[in-house]
C-alpha cells in the first residue's frame, strides 16, 4: 500500500470538503419532512462520495489507483447535480413542480446518472471516453465520446434548470431573496473557480463540472442558508403549509396595492391561478378593487359578491394594514371567508320557515272559513228557510224583512270570500319578497273595495328585510286590519306606515273613519278581531295595541323585530 498511497498535502482540502458534506447531508436528513430537505441531502451525499473520490485521487501514487479512484468520484457528478437540480425545483415551489403526478420526470432526470454508473460498472466507462491519460502534473486527462459529451451537455442543461428555479423564486418570493442571492452566489462561485482556474489549471476532466476548491464557496453558502436563515426550519414550512391548506382566502397587496401573494383558497375564490401575473388580478377584477378600497376605510369585515367561475360566491372581506418595525406602511393584507355555503342554508332555512308559516296559515285559514264565512251561510239559510215558511202562512210583510237579513248576509259572505281569496293570492317567497307583495296586496285592496291606502316604507328598513318568521304574521296583521276598516270604519282612505325604532320595526295601519272604544267595544264583546291580530304579533316576537276614539280614526301600531336567529339569503 505504500507504493499505491502516499501523503500529500493535497488531501486535506478534498477532505475537509467531504467532512463537511456528510454533515450537510446528515442535517438535512434529519429535517427531511421539510419541502426540499430530502434533495438537499442527497445532493450533498452525492458530493460528499465525489470529494471522498477527489481525496483518494490525491493520495493515490500508483497510476491504476488514481484511474480506479477517478472513476469512482465520476460515477456521482452527475447524480450531484441532478438532486442539486430537484432540490432548486422543490425548494421554488413546494410540492408544485415534483409531485407523484409528475414522477415521470423525476426519472427522467435519474435516467442520465444511472447510465454512467452502469457503463462504469460493466464495461468500465469505455463508451464515455476514449482514452483516460495522466498529465505530468497528475491531473487525469480524459478523451470523451460522443456519448460523454452528449451528458456533459446534459449536466450542463441540468445546471441551468437549477439557475433559472431559483431565479423565478428571488422574482416571486422577497421573503426567500437572500437565501436564493447566498444559493445562487455559492453555485456560481464553484462554477467560475472551475472555469477560470482560480486554485486549479483550467483543465476539465469527465464531469467534473465543479474543481475541488470551487466546492468550498459552495460549502460556505449552503451553510449560511442552512444555519444563518435556516431555510430546512420546519416552522416556515409548517406556515406556509397552513397558509396554503386553510380554507379562508389570503391576499397580500404590497404598498402599490398591487397583489404580492394569494394562497390556494383566494385563487379558487377568484377563479384564477397562482401562477398568473398577480398585478393583474385586481385589474381584471374592479369591483373587488372597489371593494377594498372602501372595505379599508371601515375596522369590520364587509361582505361582497364576487362573480367566479361557479357562479356568485358570497364572502366576508377583512382588510388589514401591514407595516415594519418602524410602523411604515409595506401593505395590506386581505381575508376572505367563504360565506356561499352558509347562505343557501340560511336561505333553505327561510323556505323552510316560510314554508312552515303557509301550512299554519292554511289550518289558520281554515278555522276562520269555519267560524266566519260558514255562520255567515248558517245565518243565510236560516233566513231562507224563515222566509218560506212565512210564505206558506201567508205572511207576505214579514217576508220582505228576511229577505233583507238574507241579502246582507250573502253580501257580507261574498265579500268575506274576496277577502280570504286576495289573501290567498298573496304569497311570500324567496322569488317575492316581502315588501313587493305588500305593495301588490295593498294596490288589489284598493282596486277591489275602493278604499285608497298608502304605504311608506324608509328605504334603509326595506334593504335590510325582517326575518320569514315575522313577515307572514306581520301581512296577515296589516290584511285583518284593513279588513276592520272595510267593514266598520267607513273610511275614506288609510295608511300602513313603517318606522324603524332600534332593532324593532314599528308599523302603523291609520284610518280617517268613524273610531271606536276599545274599553267599551271589549266590555260588549266586540273584538273586530283584535284577538287573533295580538296572537299573531307575539307569535312573532313583538306586541301589538290599539289607539282610537269615536270620530278620530283607528291606529292599529305593532312592533316586531327587524332581525331573527337566521339573517341573510341568497337571492333576495
Amino acid at each position: 500500500m505504500a507504493g499505491v498511497y502516499a501523503y500529500t498535502p493535497d488531501i486535506w482540502l478534498p477532505l475537509a470538503a467531504t467532512v463537511c458534506l456528510a454533515a450537510i447531508a446528515a442535517y438535512s436528513w434529519r429535517r427531511r419532512d421539510v419541502p426540499a430537505a430530502l434533495p438537499l441531502a442527497a445532493c450533498a451525499l452525492f458530493a460528499a462520495l465525489w470529494g471522498l473520490g477527489r481525496t483518494l485521487v490525491a493520495a493515490a501514487a500508483a497510476p491504476a489507483a488514481i484511474l480506479a479512484w477517478h472513476k469512482f468520484q465520476v460515477i456521482w457528478l452527475l447524480p450531484a447535480v441532478t438532486a442539486g437540480t430537484c432540490f432548486a425545483l422543490e425548494y421554488a415551489r413546494p410540492g408544485r413542480w415534483l409531485t407523484r403526478r409528475r414522477a415521470w420526470l423525476v426519472a427522467l432526470f435519474a435516467l442520465p446518472p444511472l447510465l454512467i454508473l452502469l457503463l462504469v460498472i460493466l464495461n468500465d466507462g469505455q463508451l464515455l471516453w476514449r482514452r483516460l491519460e495522466i498529465a505530468a502534473d497528475g491531473l487525469v486527462q480524459p478523451t470523451f465520446t460522443r456519448a460523454g459529451l452528449i451528458l456533459l451537455a446534459y449536466g450542463m442543461g441540468l445546471v441551468l434548470v437549477n439557475a433559472a428555479a431559483l431565479v423565478w423564486l428571488f422574482a416571486r418570493s422577497p421573503q426567500h431573496r437572500w437565501p436564493v442571492v447566498l444559493i445562487l452566489f455559492g453555485q456560481s462561485a464553484n462554477r467560475l473557480l472551475y472555469l477560470f482556474g482560480t486554485l486549479a489549471p483550467l483543465r476539465p476532466p469527465l464531469f467534473e463540472l465543479d474543481a475541488t476548491a470551487g466546492i468550498v464557496p459552495w460549502i460556505a453558502m449552503a451553510a449560511v442558508a442552512l444555519f444563518g436563515f435556516r431555510i430546512l426550519d420546519p416552522r416556515p414550512a409548517a406556515r406556509a403549509a397552513a397558509l396554503e391548506q386553510m380554507r379562508d382566502g389570503m391576499i397580500v397587496l404590497d404598498a402599490e396595492g398591487g397583489v404580492a401573494s394569494l394562497n390556494r383558497a383566494a385563487a379558487a375564490l377568484l377563479s384564477t391561478d397562482t401562477d398568473r401575473a398577480l398585478q393583474d388580478l385586481l385589474s381584471a377584477k374592479p369591483d373587488l378593487r372597489d371593494r377594498i378600497a372602501d372595505a379599508r376605510c371601515f375596522s369590520d369585515a364587509v361582505e361582497i359578491a364576487l362573480e367566479t367561475g361557479r357562479g356568485v360566491r358570497y364572502c366576508a372581506l377583512d382588510v388589514s394594514p401591514l407595516r415594519d418595525f418602524r410602523d411604515l406602511p409595506l401593505g395590506h393584507l386581505l381575508m376572505l371567508h367563504d360565506l356561499t355555503e352558509q347562505r343557501r342554508a340560511e336561505a333553505q332555512l327561510r323556505e323552510q320557515q316560510r314554508t312552515l308559516g303557509v301550512l299554519q296559515e292554511r289550518e289558520r285559514l281554515a278555522h276562520e272559513l269555519h267560524d266566519g264565512l260558514g255562520q255567515a251561510l248558517a245565518a243565510a239559510h236560516l233566513q231562507a228557510s224563515s222566509a218560506r215558511l212565512l210564505l206558506a202562512r201567508g205572511e207576505v210583510d214579514q217576508v220582505d224583512e228576511c229577505l233583507a237579513v238574507l241579502a246582507d248576509a250573502t253580501l257580507q259572505a261574498e265579500a268575506d270570500v274576496r277577502e280570504y281569496l286576495l289573501a290567498a293570492k298573496t304569497p311570500i317567497s324567496a322569488e317575492r319578497p316581502f315588501f313587493p307583495t305588500l305593495r301588490e296586496y295593498l294596490r288589489r285592496f284598493t282596486w277591489q273595495y275602493g278604499l285608497p291606502v298608502e304605504l311608506e316604507v324608509p328605504a334603509q328598513t326595506e334593504a335590510q328585510g325582517l326575518p320569514p318568521a315575522v313577515e307572514l304574521q306581520l301581512l296577515r296583521i296589516i290584511q285583518e286590519a284593513l279588513s276592520n276598516v272595510r267593514k266598520h270604519a267607513r273610511a275614506h282612505c288609510a295608511q300602513v306606515m313603517f318606522t324603524p325604532a332600534g332593532g324593532q320595526a314599528r308599523v302603523a295601519i291609520v284610518d280617517d273613519g268613524c273610531g271606536f272604544d276599545p274599553a267599551a267595544a271589549a266590555a260588549r264583546g266586540e273584538r273586530y278581531g283584535l284577538q287573533s291580530m295580538r296572537e299573531r304579533a307575539e307569535a312573532a316576537g313583538g306586541s301589538l295595541r290599539v289607539i282610537s276614539s269615536p270620530g278620530q280614526g283607528t291606529r292599529v301600531e305593532v312592533e316586531v323585530p327587524m332581525r331573527g336567529d337566521h339573517e341573510g339569503e341568497i337571492g333576495r
